[in-house]
């Protein structure tokens, strides 16, 4: 059978193939924010009773709103400082999200067990003797519906589910939420960031319309580009606070590195690390292309935990790694092909591994190990007549649900409500 063709925009994130060979599906997520739902699984130990010198833990469900701004509601709803609210994981914006995050209880002038802003909600279930830390968790679950647009695309569907379950797992893609849809660019950011080229990083948050945004935010960023800053602050959507934050900061005569410096220190590590995650995809693509789309292949000078062929991967007895590049990796140490993808990828930019320490700005990636195969668990469809079919799985950590779900549809993602 032959291959699809990737759209433009899963090219300009790095991922350049599919691994499945199933023909595209004309469908849609999230026509409404119900239709897609997230929950995070932790580890995290918590006991009822309140602890000294603990956390209290509450499990903070948003609607139609991104991470960071919905800790910044979170963190006045409670009194505290965005400091204070600690979180695992980022989640989908366009989505109903439910996670964790702790707050140290003595910060608390009072602990409420019930909070709701119409938009971010947080109920309290326990104490922690540790905070949430970023990355400390093992998975998410996932619940999609999906809007197919008759059954002849259900049944096209249906077979590609059944192709993907006989793989068992996906891509260790970073997923397009990784780096924006409409506005994909969180990795070219990043990469100006690691050059330190300050006033193209600047231009490329605030300026630069991509053809893909909503009119206004595009109208914006052109009057910026023309050096038209108030008329720029003016215009842009409320929901663009980092953007205005820039202007406001130009206008008032800070260099582009100041600037910068004004971000909070987790966005400016969020353009850093996307780049490193555009570098491992696009690795892995190439990779994926030499060993015939099988994400379950063992390369020579692979790192591998506890298998001796493919068939252990599928089951999932092992996990094979590559790296994502960054500082504090020996790059001479990775043999074979897995290392020399990485190294050619990062020839082609022009960009060493140093380079993601970036004193000036305080932030420093290191180099991470990531999961070439992630193997999901708890897959499973339910048709009923009347109502969209409805898509559940649990990926692990790390693991993009528009990622397996790229696979399946073979969509433009703004087509497809990526």
């Amino acid at each position: 059978m032959k291959t699809i063709e990737p759209p433009e925009i899963d090219k300009r994130v790095g991922m350049l193939v599919y691994v499945t060979r199933s023909p595209p599906v004309a469908g849609r997520i999230r026509e409404k924010v119900e239709d897609f739902e997230v929950e995070e699984v932790t580890d995290l130990r918590i006991v009822e009773r309140r602890m000294e010198r603990g956390y209290a833990v509450y499990l903070m469900e948003k609607r139609r709103m991104d991470t960071f701004t919905a800790v910044r509601r979170v963190a006045r709803l409670l009194g505290v400082s965005v400091k204070d609210v600690r979180y695992a994981g980022l989640k989908d914006t366009v989505a109903v999200t439910r996670q964790y995050i702790t707050v140290p209880a003595d910060r608390l002038s009072e602990v409420k067990e019930n909070l709701d802003d119409g938009r971010v909600s947080l109920r309290l279930v326990g104490y922690s003797n540790r905070r949430l830390r970023p990355g400390a968790l093992r998975g998410n679950r996932f619940k999609i519906a999906v809007s197919l647009r008759d059954k002849g695309e259900l049944k096209k569907f249906i077979d590609a589910l059944k192709e993907l379950s006989e793989l068992s797992g996906i891509p260790g893609f970073y997923g397009y939420q990784r780096f924006g849809v409409r506005r994909p660019n969180t990795h070219v950011v990043g990469r100006f960031i690691v050059k330190r080229m300050w006033d193209a990083a600047v231009r490329e948050i605030a300026g630069n319309p991509y053809p893909w945004e909503p009119p206004l935010s595009y109208e914006a960023r052109r009057l910026f580009e023309e050096g038209k800053l108030k008329e720029a602050l003016e215009k842009y959507p409320r929901t663009l606070f980092y953007e205005r934050l820039v202007v406001r900061k130009l206008l008032e005569g800070h260099s582009p590195l100041e600037v910068l410096k004004h971000l909070p220190r987790s966005l400016r590590l969020l353009y850093v690390s996307g780049y490193q995650s555009y570098l491992f995809n696009l690795a892995l693509s190439r990779r994926l292309i030499e060993t015939k789309l099988d994400p379950t292949a063992i390369m020579e000078g692979d790192i591998v935990r506890g298998a001796k062929d493919s068939s252990m991967v599928r089951r999932g007895l092992s996990v094979i790694y590559m790296v994502a590049p960054g500082v504090g990796v020996r790059f001479e140490r990775l043999r074979g092909r897995p290392g020399e993808l990485i190294r050619e990828v990062m020839a082609e930019e022009d960009v060493k591994p140093e380079e993601f320490k970036v004193e000036e700005l305080g932030i420093k990636c290191k180099a991470v190990f990531r999961e070439v195969f992630m193997k999901f668990t708890e897959l499973k469809l339910t048709v009923q007549p009347g109502s969209k079919p409805v898509l559940s799985f649990t990926l692990p950590q790390g693991g993009y649900a528009t990622v397996l779900l790229r696979e399946l549809l073979k969509q433009d993602p703004l087509k497809a409500g990526f």
